[in-house]
């Protein structure tokens, strides 16, 4: 056998970069992997596909609010255009006018500041601006009356701050002409229904009719800042109230706000807001000590307390700080036996001094 053909028979071994590709049988299967590049890039799809949605959706919230909030600009600068307007009105004497444009007000801002209270000045000058001079006129009783003599007997009360009897003569006009100055007569109603509200709240103590008097004012305008504020205190008062004896804790709670605001506000009985906040106080303190609460019950007689040195409430807050603050038992002191003390054996008396 030639050198050529031994050569052939043996076995090529390689390595390294010499190595020879082996050709595999054309039979067997060929496996190729998927590369994980397709996976990476279609989960990148989905996340910004996602993010695209709630971004979108964010975007969409935010347009909506943008627009609300540019829709309630554009109002309130309407409305603080159209409220200038009805003061520049109102200084040069049309009323009218004026009357026009706060109302533009009132119905698309009615929380514009001020609007209320100059709707009302419009209102009262409109009612004066067209009646006559009042001249004394005797009180004659009302069935024999006309219009025009009614008429100038309201305007005459209102002037005087007659508030009840105001408002009795304008309802016998408007019983004796519904549609005679419809326009002042309402102002003269909105004056005397306003203060004559007040004047029970505040001064009476009639304070259901003088919500009822409130409402009806609320037919003619919105009510002015001070007229509010009498209206919440009034029911404030008679809601507190409807718990007396009932619930404490709600006494305690609606008339210690009332307390604080309009302490002598007061019903038809003459029992003041601070009266009934320190008779509730007392009153739940006591529920709250007979229950064994007496931590909790110490803040509502202190709440009494902070009023008036009541002799009785003061025991009664001694009691229950006893209770809830016991004293402590103090440990007496042990007596010690004193130490036993061993004389040494290699201790000697000390030598004697010699004496001159």
């Amino acid at each position: 056998m030639s050198k050529d053909n031994l050569e052939d028979t043996q076995q090529v071994k390689t390595s390294g970069m010499n190595k020879v590709p082996v050709k595999m049988d054309d039979t067997q299967p060929v496996v190729v992997k998927k590369p994980k590049r397709a996976r990476v890039i279609l989960v990148g799809f989905l996340v910004t596909f996602i993010l695209g949605l709630a971004g979108g959706g964010l975007g969409y919230q935010q347009g909506i609010q943008d627009r609300i909030t540019r829709q309630k600009d554009e109002i309130l600068k309407e409305a603080a255009l159209q409220y200038q307007y009805g003061v520049q009105q109102f200084e040069n004497g049309n009323y009218e006018l004026a009357r026009t444009h706060f109302e533009f007000v009132l119905q698309n801002y009615a929380d514009f500041p001020g609007i209320a209270e100059k709707y009302t000045e419009t209102m009262v000058k409109l009612a004066q601006a067209s009646m006559p001079t009042a001249q004394p006129l005797a009180t004659p009783t009302l069935t024999n009356l006309n219009a025009e003599a009614l008429f100038n007997q309201a305007f005459q009360e209102v002037q005087t701050q007659q508030w009840a009897a105001s408002i009795n003569t304008l309802d016998a006009l408007r019983n004796e002409d519904t549609a005679y100055r419809t326009l002042e007569v309402d102002g003269l109603y909105f004056i005397a229904l306003r203060f004559r509200a007040i004047e029970m709240i505040v001064n009476e103590g009639n304070l259901e009719e003088g919500l009822y008097f409130l409402s009806l004012l609320s037919r003619y305008a919105p009510l002015d800042h001070d007229a509010v504020n009498y209206s919440s205190w009034a029911r404030l008062y008679l809601t507190g109230a409807s718990y007396w004896d009932v619930d404490w804790e709600q006494v305690v709670n609606y008339f210690s706000q009332l307390a604080a605001a309009f302490p002598y506000m007061h019903d038809g009985n003459g029992w003041t807001a601070t009266d009934r906040f320190i008779t509730g106080s007392e009153n739940y303190g006591d529920k709250l000590a007979g229950e064994g609460q007496h931590c909790d019950a110490l803040q509502y007689f202190q709440n009494v307390l902070n009023y008036s040195a009541i002799e009785r409430v003061q025991d009664k807050y001694n009691v229950s700080y006893l209770k809830c603050y016991p004293p402590t038992k103090t440990p007496l002191p042990t007596e010690t036996p004193a130490p036993e003390v061993t004389p040494s054996e290699e201790a000697t008396e000390p030598p004697l001094m010699p004496v001159p």
